[in-house]
C-alpha cells in the first residue's frame, strides 16, 4: 500500500454555527439470521450483515432545510423514527471492526419514537480515571489544533493564543435514513471551508483530525485499517465531505498536513484482506436499529432497555425503570406532552 504524501493545507477552515440540512443514505440489502463475512462467522441478536451489500448515497428534501417540530404533535415521519448522538451511530458503524472496546446504549418509546443514549460501561468509567497524563495532553493537543485551524469569521485569521475552551463547541441538526430508519441526530461541527465550492452545509463542512506521524508501510496500514475507519464512520454521517488532518512528531509538533475526502476513503482499504467495508458497518447498524424497534415496543420514558455488547459476544438487552439509566429529561417530556412548550420555566441543569 503506497504512503501517501503530504499535502499543502488549504486557507484556514473558519467556525461558524452551521444550519440544519438533509442527508439520506439508502442501504439494501440487510436481512436477519446468520451470514458468513471475510472475517468469519458474525453473530448479533439483531441479525447479520453481508460483506457484498452495496450502498450510495443520495440527498432527499431540499439542503439546509430547518427542522420544524410542532410540540405534542410530532410529524408522522418522527413517530418511527429513532433520535440519538452521531457519536452513538458511530459506534454502531464501527462494531463490526471493534476489538478492544463494547459499548452500553440505553432505549426509550416516547410518543412512538424511539431515543437512544450511551451509558459509560464499567470498563470505560475505569478507563477515563485511570487515564495518564500523556494521553490527556494528546487529547488536549487535538483541540489546541483546532484553535490553529480556525478563524472566528470568514477571511479572519486563527488566534492560537490563550487556552483552549473545550466547552464550545457548534452542533448540526440533521434528519437522515438508513435503509427503512429515519434518523434525527446532531453532531459536533469543527468548522466550515468558507472557500469550499458549494456554501451549502453539510459540504462546506470540515472535520479536524490529529495522528502522530507514521514513517512505514506498516504503520499507514495500521491507519487506514483503523483510525480512517473511525474518522470514514464519524465524517459519513452528518456529510461531512473532507478530514483534514494534522500529523505531529514525537515532541507533538504538527509537522505536516493532509487532506482526505470522506467519500474516498474506503479506496485505502478495497483490497486489503484486513481492512473494513462501509456495506458491513451500515447493515449492521441497520440491523441493530431494526432489532431495537422490535424489542422497545412500550410507549413509556421512563422504561429503559439497555442493550450491551462485548467484542466477540452477541447483542444483549436487560429492562429497567427510572434511575439510573433513564435519560429523557422531565422537562422535555412534560412539554412534548403539552400543547406548547412551557417558557416559563427553563430546564435545570440536572435535567
Amino acid at each position: 500500500m503506497p504512503e501517501p504524501s503530504a499535502t499543502t493545507a488549504r486557507p484556514p477552515p473558519t467556525a461558524r454555527a452551521p444550519t440544519s440540512t438533509s442527508e439520506t443514505g439508502t442501504l439494501s440489502g440487510t436481512s436477519p439470521g446468520t451470514r458468513r463475512s471475510a472475517r468469519g462467522w458474525t453473530i448479533c441478536s439483531a441479525g447479520c450483515w453481508s460483506t457484498g451489500t452495496s450502498w450510495r448515497g443520495e440527498r432527499g428534501g431540499r439542503p439546509g432545510d430547518p427542522i420544524f417540530l410542532k410540540w405534542g404533535e410530532p410529524p408522522g415521519w418522527l413517530a418511527t423514527a429513532t433520535v440519538t448522538w452521531r457519536g452513538h451511530l458511530t459506534k454502531l458503524l464501527t462494531t463490526p471492526y471493534e476489538r478492544q472496546e463494547g459499548w452500553q446504549l440505553a432505549a426509550s418509546r416516547f410518543q412512538g419514537t424511539l431515543y437512544l443514549s450511551e451509558v459509560e460501561t464499567p470498563a470505560a468509567r475505569a478507563q477515563r480515571l485511570a487515564r495518564p497524563p500523556l494521553l490527556r495532553e494528546l487529547m488536549y493537543m487535538g483541540y489546541k489544533f483546532e484553535q490553529y485551524m480556525c478563524a472566528d469569521k470568514p477571511g479572519g485569521s486563527p488566534d492560537p493564543s490563550g487556552d483552549v475552551n473545550t466547552n464550545v463547541a457548534f452542533c448540526s441538526v440533521l434528519r437522515s435514513r438508513l435503509g427503512t430508519h429515519p434518523l434525527l441526530f446532531s453532531g459536533e461541527v469543527d468548522c466550515l471551508n468558507p472557500q469550499a465550492p458549494c456554501a451549502q452545509p453539510p459540504s462546506c463542512y470540515v472535520e479536524l483530525k490529529t495522528s502522530k506521524e507514521m514513517h512505514s508501510p506498516g504503520q499507514w496500514r495500521s491507519f487506514y485499517r483503523h483510525k480512517l475507519l473511525k474518522w470514514w464512520a464519524q465524517s459519513f454521517l452528518p456529510g461531512v465531505p473532507h478530514v483534514v488532518a494534522g500529523f505531529r512528531n514525537p515532541e507533538g509538533f504538527v509537522c505536516s498536513l493532509k487532506t482526505f475526502p470522506t467519500m474516498e476513503m474506503f479506496e485505502t482499504v478495497r483490497n486489503d484482506r484486513e481492512g473494513w467495508n462501509p456495506s458491513v458497518c451500515m447493515n449492521f447498524c441497520a440491523a441493530f436499529l431494526s432489532f431495537a424497534q422490535s424489542v422497545v415496543v412500550q410507549d413509556d420514558p421512563r422504561l429503559v432497555h439497555l442493550f450491551s455488547w462485548e467484542p466477540g459476544g452477541p447483542v444483549t438487552v436487560s429492562v429497567h425503570r427510572d434511575a439510573p439509566y433513564a435519560f429523557l429529561p422531565s422537562w422535555y417530556v412534560e412539554a412534548m406532552t403539552q400543547d406548547l412548550p412551557s417558557l416559563s420555566k427553563a430546564p435545570s441543569p440536572k435535567d
